[in-house]
């Protein structure tokens, strides 16, 4: 490239041409670029982009994508009559939905795992599972510091109590 003083274009001798592109691979690179731009763009469309709302409550966290930011709040042990632990339910929060539901680690009676999870403005959602593996409960709308209730009793095969949450006084455990 040289300049011409008294042009401020710069001006370009043969040997030294800007180098140019077939349209082909012009319209590659642009297929390229596009392709990039829609990958781009789904990411931000799967189930990891849920948002709060009541509309939330009652609904599974993994099909609407509410458990893929989520935080284990809390652990209760699970017990016999004796005080025996057992099991542990687990307790979730998604900072993208405001929901709260819980997770029976296992139950190793393998009968029905009957869980209960509420708050002050929405209704228990009760759910049974039966088996000896993990189970979770539905979703409870519960935004920033809303207290939320829940209760989980294990049970043999036979339909017969074997283990349950428990907090003296109580009929239910309660995290705020």
């Amino acid at each position: 490239m040289t300049t011409n003083p008294t042009s401020t274009a710069p001006t370009y001798s043969a040997s030294r041409a800007p180098r140019q592109h077939s349209p082909h691979r012009r319209r590659h690179w642009f297929a390229v670029w596009l392709i990039a731009c829609f990958s781009i763009a789904a990411l931000g469309l799967g189930t990891g982009s849920a948002s709060a709302g009541s509309q939330h409550n009652g609904t599974n966290p993994a099909t609407t994508g509410c458990n893929q930011n989520a935080s284990l709040v809390a652990t209760r042990g699970i017990q016999t009559e004796s005080g025996q632990v057992v099991s542990y339910v687990d307790v979730y929060y998604s900072h993208s939905c405001s929901t709260n539901w819980i997770r029976v680690r296992n139950n190793p009676a393998g009968g029905a795992a009957v869980k209960s999870i509420w708050t002050a403005n929405y209704s228990a959602l009760n759910e049974v599972d039966y088996g000896s593996g993990s189970s979770y409960s539905m979703q409870v709308y519960a935004p920033g510091a809303t207290c939320v209730y829940f209760q989980v009793h294990l049970k043999h095969p036979n339909g017969q109590h074997y283990a349950e949450t428990y907090t003296a006084g109580a009929n239910a455990q309660v995290i705020c």
